[in-house]
């Protein structure tokens, strides 16, 4: 047996030291507090999950102590949220002004008010408004933009961020005491009054205005024969990147809480539009989005609101003050995950959904306590291996299925089932590496609202090629049957049928196409379609109706009891189709394939009646000007409220008659909410970078 050489020993000896003292110094690091925050903030850097802060920006800040909050990454890793600026000094403020005046004012105005840069004297500065974000934009400069990084001392950067933000919050319309004791006002949302949402006058409490989906009102003060003296009762104006406001305002007390890009909640005064309180959600700057910086909502319950966030966390908010309550992690927006829809809130919990199919995101339905945020039940709506529908994937493919749950859902008290629509699976627009029916993609599902359990599921588009998300709102209503009543579930789907199902047990009982469709020929008894062969995406592209867009989309419908009938914001158009071989690599987009437009005839967006129950067409409004189309409120005044293009109009509920309009001078998507104040019925709308607000004189 050989033996190791004196040499061979004494290396072995040190090394074996060397690893007993590393050890040693390790355990100190992690038991002594001071140093085991900064321990985890280096794994969390070596791993990747901090892209927004370099290693030298790191070792700058945390030299000294903690004084920039780096110990606030450890559990929300993201430095836009938590890195404060700590020259914050009245001396700190008037030296950041002198350095301003002499660097910075050329471009952006004396103290900030504009010139060939953009004015600073707004709360939504374009970058962000956290003190990172402005720090990185004064440092860094933007790229491809005439802002240049700075050559200053990392001291003078930060000094500059305090006296860009004392400028900044200086012009902002600040809440009075009168604001404050208004604001205290606001009682507390139970679930109850949710429930009874739709006899309500007064107040909007969730995203369609009630559970069931319709998105109708009782107020009738504004009617057929009034709508046409409608006028403006007061506007509010944004700065935003994005090219239109989603959101669908909630009202509580006379207050408006809405959402503004990129990740902003604001309390209004419902009457005059006056600010009462912002909150701001500062995002990372990297993060994979498909479809832009957009939040529909929010909902309320008891004393807070709940609000998705981009990078996927879902946060309370205190209603009266808007300080955060909780904030839970619901993914990783890293791996293409994100929050856009307003959350469901019913008894004790918030239900969110997510988006992130064209990230190969594997998606999902969560419950969480509305007092805690900790999670009650979580839905997968791709099956994991071996549960019950995993069978309809090829394999391998279960892990990057999409399946998102980007809208929001309806619910039945009496029946205690959410429904909640599902989007495409994933990759698009070609499935060869994911052969069955993909479930639960493009379906409605319904859970047991206490567990999440799956009660039933209902699938319009087995093995999607189109990325038509079935995600369009479901509308709950009942229709007297030879004397019977039915509970029943419709939904204006995004291939171009309406669907009506019973919602008891989801038995299909009818479809209509609603638009020109050409890729399924028919649609059997069991409500599965009978494809057209042809109409497949292939390398070289093929013309498929309705485009990649669809016959509707998250635009809002509506349904009036009244009139028995629903009405759909439609669009005739045709997509042409191609597709490729998939590469899957995470955070990236995982599409198999693209499309373009069919322009022949031109796309044209119109907001069509259904008998609901029938699907048979009743009306139609058509302004023959773009594809651009909004969503929809229906009132017992007998006024259908929507938009074409960029023009907000009241149409006659029973004819589609235009019975007034309005040229915003803001392309709409969002749908209007009406709600009433001091005995005044109002109706606010999101029209481009625009909140507007109508009344009756």
């Amino acid at each position: 047996m050989c033996t190791p050489n004196r040499g061979v020993r004494l290396f072995l000896h040190i090394a074996g030291l060397l690893l007993v003292s590393s050890a040693g110094i390790l355990i100190i690091l992690l038991v002594v507090p001071r140093f085991r925050w900064r321990v985890q903030i280096f794994y969390l850097k070596a791993v990747d999950d901090l892209p927004d802060i370099s290693w030298k920006e790191i070792y700058h800040m945390g030299r000294h102590g903690d004084p920039f909050n780096l110990k606030g990454l450890v559990t929300t890793h993201n430095a836009y949220q938590v890195i404060k600026d700590p020259y914050v000094s009245a001396d700190d403020i008037s030296t950041g002004a002198k350095l301003f005046q002499s660097h910075c004012a050329q471009c952006h105005g004396t103290d900030g008010v504009g010139g060939a840069g953009p004015a600073l004297k707004q709360h939504v500065l374009r970058r962000g408004s956290s003190d990172w974000a402005i720090f990185k934009t004064v440092s860094h400069g933007i790229a491809r933009t005439a802002m240049p990084a700075s050559s200053l001392p990392e001291n003078d950067c930060w000094q500059l961020v305090s006296y860009v933000k004392s400028i900044a919050e200086a012009f902002q319309p600040l809440s009075s005491s009168l604001n404050f004791t208004h604001l205290g006002r606001v009682s507390p949302v139970p679930y109850e009054n949710i429930v009874a949402s739709p006899k309500d006058t007064r107040d909007w409490l969730t995203y369609s205005g009630s559970y069931n989906g319709q998105r109708f009102s009782s107020n009738d003060q504004i009617t057929t024969s009034n709508a046409q003296y409608l006028h403006l009762l007061w506007m509010r104006q944004y700065t935003t990147t994005e090219p239109y406001i989603e959101t669908s305002p909630l009202i509580v007390d006379g207050f408006m809480f809405i959402t503004v890009p990129p990740n902003r909640v604001e309390a209004l005064d419902a009457k005059t539009g006056t600010l009462i309180w912002s909150y701001d959600r500062q995002l990372p700057q990297h993060m994979p989005l498909c479809c832009g910086y957009v939040n529909r909502g929010l909902a309320v319950l008891g004393s807070n609101l709940f609000f998705g966030t981009l990078d996927a966390h879902l946060v309370a908010l205190d209603i009266k003050t808007g300080s955060v309550s909780w904030d839970v992690q619901i993914a990783d927006y890293k791996s293409g995950y994100s929050i856009t829809s307003a959350p469901l809130a019913l008894k004790n919990m918030i239900i969110t959904g997510v988006a992130g199919g064209e990230y190969g995101a594997r998606c999902f339905l969560e419950a969480l306590d509305a007092s805690t945020g900790k999670q009650i039940w979580h839905f997968d709506t791709v099956p994991q291996p071996g549960q019950p529908g995993s069978e309809t994937w090829e394999p391998g493919s279960l892990k990057t299925g999409g399946a998102p749950t980007w809208l929001t859902g309806s619910f039945d008290p009496e029946l205690n089932l959410i429904y909640w629509p599902v989007g495409n699976p994933s990759p698009n627009y070609n499935g060869d590496s994911r052969r069955g029916d993909n479930l639960y993609s493009n379906s409605v599902i319904a859970l047991d609202a206490d567990t999440g359990n799956l009660r039933w599921y209902f699938q319009f588009t087995p093995h999607d090629l189109f990325d038509w998300d079935a995600t369009e709102i479901l509308i709950a209503f009942d229709e007297t049957v030879d004397g019977k009543r039915q509970r029943l579930l419709a939904q204006a789907d995004r291939n171009g049928f309406y669907y009506v199902l019973d919602r008891e047990n989801g038995h299909f009982l009818r479809a209509r196409a609603m638009v020109k469709q050409d890729w399924a020929q028919d649609i059997d008894a069991q409500g599965r379609p009978v494809r057209n062969p042809g109409a497949l995406p292939t390398p070289e592209g093929t013309t498929v109706f309705p485009s990649v867009g669809g016959a509707t989309n998250w635009m809002s419908p509506s349904y009036s009891p009244i009139t028995g009938l629903v009405y759909v914001p439609v669009r005739e158009w045709g997509g042409i189709f191609y597709s490729r071989i998939p590469e899957y690599h995470a955070g990236d987009l995982f599409t198999a394939g693209s499309s373009t437009i069919f322009n022949d005839p031109p796309p044209m967006g119109i907001v069509r009646a259904f008998d609901a129950f029938t699907g048979e067409l009743r009306w139609e409004y058509n302004n023959n000007t773009s594809a651009t189309v909004g969503g929809l409120l229906s009132t017992k005044g007998g006024v259908v409220f929507g938009s074409v293009s960029q023009a907000f109009v009241a149409l006659d509920a029973k004819t589609g008659h235009e019975l007034w309009r309005m040229e915003t001078g803001g392309w709409i998507k969002a749908a209007p909410v009406t709600y009433s104040l001091d005995g005044k019925q109002m109706v606010t709308i999101a029209a481009g970078h625009d909140i507007l607000t109508f009344g009756l004189e």
